[in-house]
């Protein structure tokens, strides 16, 4: 059957009000603990033009989204962790 109906499934949903620490700690934050373990993540923004994605991702230096978030937060654990050495490679 080739119905035109599509059904789509959502981890989250935010609206306008959500926060930059909202977002980050329903989303990005969690996968920290399997980069820590040596997986890769990735994350990423979809949405209509001036929706909000690269607010999202990026934000403001007094308002910082999660991608600076989630680094952020992965080197503060980097540094915190002398019991491996670790190798990082971002792309953006």
């Amino acid at each position: 059957n080739r119905s035109r109906e599509r059904r789509y499934a959502f981890d989250h949903a935010f609206d306008e009000n959500a926060s930059q620490e909202t977002v980050y700690q329903a989303t990005t934050q969690k996968l920290l603990d399997g980069v820590m373990d040596g997986f890769n993540a990735s994350c990423f923004a979809y949405g209509a033009t001036g929706a909000g994605k690269t607010y999202t991702m990026l934000g403001t230096a007094a308002n910082p989204g999660c991608m600076v978030l989630t680094v952020g937060e992965l080197f503060e654990r980097i540094k915190a962790d002398d019991s491996k050495v670790y190798r990082v490679y971002l792309t953006y």
